[in-house]
C-alpha cells in the first residue's frame, strides 16, 4: 500500500504519493549532480541509451546510475524494445518524491485518501472539486405522499465520504428536492432517497435499471434480474446518464426505507470498487441491489452487501 501525503505550501495543497526512507545511505545515489539528474529524467519512460545521447556521456555512465537508482527502488524497469539488433531497457521513476523518516515517526495520524479512488468517482469529482449537486429531499411533507424526508443522515455520511477526496471550496454543494431548478437539473446530480421522499428522484425513477415502484408497497425492481425486493433493509445504487442531459450523470443512492438507504450509502463509502464492477447481470451497468445488516445489534445498519 503506498503512501500519501498532504504537501502544503502558501496558496494550495496536493496530496502526492512517496517513497519512504528510514536510512539516509539508501539516497546517496541522488546527492551526485548525475544521479539526480537521472532520476529526474526518467519521470518520463526512457532508455539508458536515449539518456546518454541527451546528456552527452558514456553510456555506461548512465547504466552505473540506472543500476544503483534500481537497486534501491528508486526507479523501476518497464520493459524492453528492439533496437538495432539488441534490446533496449526502458525505466520510469517509481515515485516523483520521497520522504527520509526517521524511526520514531508514526505515519498513521492521518489517513489520505488514494488519487486513484477519486478517478473512480469521476465525473462526481472532478479535479479535486466536487463536481455535482446533492440532492436530498426536504423534511417538510411535500410531494403527492406528503412525505417528510429523513434521508438526511444519510448524506452527512456521504457528504463526509465525497470530502476525503475534495478541497471542500464550493459552498453549497447541496439541495433540497424542493428547491432543484433547472440549471441543477442540467449537471450532475447526487439523489438521496426514494421517489416518495425525494421528488428529483420521483422524475427520473423509472430511467433507472433497478428503481422503486412507489406504487407497489415501494418495493425495489430490477429490470436486470427481473427480480422485485420487498425488505425494508433493501437498498439501491445507481449511475446513469442523465436522460435529458446526456452529458451529465446521476448517482443514486435509495432504499424502500431509510435502512435501505442507509445500506446503499455504506455499500459506495466501504465498497466503491465492487460496486464500479457492475451489476453480475450486466457488467456494464453500474447498478447494483444492496442489503444492509444490523452486524452489531444496536438497531442501526452498519454494513452492507450486495445482492446482485
Amino acid at each position: 500500500m503506498p503512501k500519501y501525503f498532504l504537501l502544503k505550501s502558501n496558496k494550495k495543497k496536493e496530496i502526492a504519493p512517496a517513497l519512504i526512507f528510514k536510512n539516509p545511505r539508501l539516497l546517496k545515489v541522488l546527492t551526485s549532480e548525475l544521479g539526480w539528474k537521472i532520476f529526474t529524467m526518467l519521470a518520463e519512460p526512457d532508455c539508458p541509451m536515449d539518456l546518454a545521447k541527451r546528456l552527452g556521456i558514456h553510456e555506461q555512465k548512465v547504466y552505473y546510475y540506472i543500476k544503483k537508482l534500481k537497486e534501491n527502488g528508486l526507479i523501476n524497469e518497464l520493459g524492453t524494445e528492439q533496437r538495432h539488433g539488441a534490446l533496449a531497457k526502458f525505466y520510469q521513476s517509481a515515485k516523483e518524491s520521497f520522504v527520509l523518516a526517521s524511526d520514531n515517526v508514526s505515519f498513521s495520524r492521518l489517513s489520505i485518501k488514494s488519487p486513484e479512488d477519486s478517478r473512480l468517482l469521476h465525473p462526481f469529482i472532478k479535479n479535486g472539486k466536487l463536481n455535482a449537486t446533492i440532492v436530498v429531499g426536504s423534511p417538510d411533507p411535500h410531494g403527492p405522499w406528503k412525505a417528510r424526508a429523513s434521508d438526511a443522515c444519510c448524506a452527512i455520511d456521504f457528504a463526509l465520504f465525497l470530502g476525503a477526496f475534495t478541497q471542500g471550496e464550493r459552498l453549497p454543494n447541496y439541495r433540497l428536492d424542493t428547491e432543484v431548478r433547472d440549471k441543477t437539473l442540467q449537471g450532475n446530480m447526487i439523489l438521496i432517497g426514494g421517489p416518495t421522499v425525494n421528488m428529483i428522484t420521483m422524475k427520473y425513477d423509472r430511467d433507472f435499471p433497478i428503481y422503486i415502484d412507489s406504487d407497489h408497497e415501494k418495493n425495489i425492481v430490477s429490470t436486470l434480474s427481473k427480480k422485485i425486493y420487498t425488505a425494508d433493509d433493501i437498498g439501491l445504487v445507481s449511475i446513469i446518464d442523465n436522460p435529458k442531459h446526456p452529458e451529465s450523470k446521476l448517482l443514486l443512492l435509495a432504499g424502500k426505507r431509510f435502512a435501505g438507504t442507509r445500506a446503499a450509502v455504506l455499500a459506495v463509502v466501504k465498497r466503491l470498487g465492487e460496486f464500479l464492477e457492475g451489476n453480475k447481470f450486466d457488467r456494464n451497468v453500474k447498478s447494483r441491489v444492496v442489503k444492509g445488516y444490523d452486524m452489531d445489534g444496536d438497531g442501526i445498519i452498519d454494513t452492507a452487501e450486495f445482492l446482485e
